[in-house]
């Protein structure tokens, strides 16, 4: 892209009141923005930021509650500790005296 195409562009988006895009466009966009950085190409990166700027997020609500309640009943089933019947537990003296007795 040259410069007059960045400008010519930079002004059609300053135009712009608000894009409508999903969620995952933007994300899209926001990867490419950090491309662009790390490459070296401010001047396009400053396009997208500019765009960026005029996104309306359009995310799907009921899909993100639906993965918000699978990730909480994941996080619930970590918490609660399962007993392992192979485990015995026991005090220092009492694992002490079964050496003890053991080693007779």
């Amino acid at each position: 892209m040259n410069w007059k195409d960045i400008a010519g562009a930079g002004k059609s988006i300053s135009k712009v009141d608000s894009l409508d895009l999903k969620e995952a466009t933007r994300d899209g966009l926001e990867a490419v923005l950090v491309m662009k950085a790390a490459s070296g190409r401010p001047q396009e990166m400053a396009l997208i930021a500019q765009t960026l700027e005029k996104v309306n997020t359009q995310a799907d609500l009921k899909q993100i509650a639906t993965d918000l309640g699978a990730m909480v009943q994941a996080m619930k089933a970590k918490e609660a500790p399962k007993a392992d019947e192979d485990t015995v537990t026991m005090t220092k003296a009492q694992f002490e005296d079964l050496k003890a007795q053991l080693s007779k």
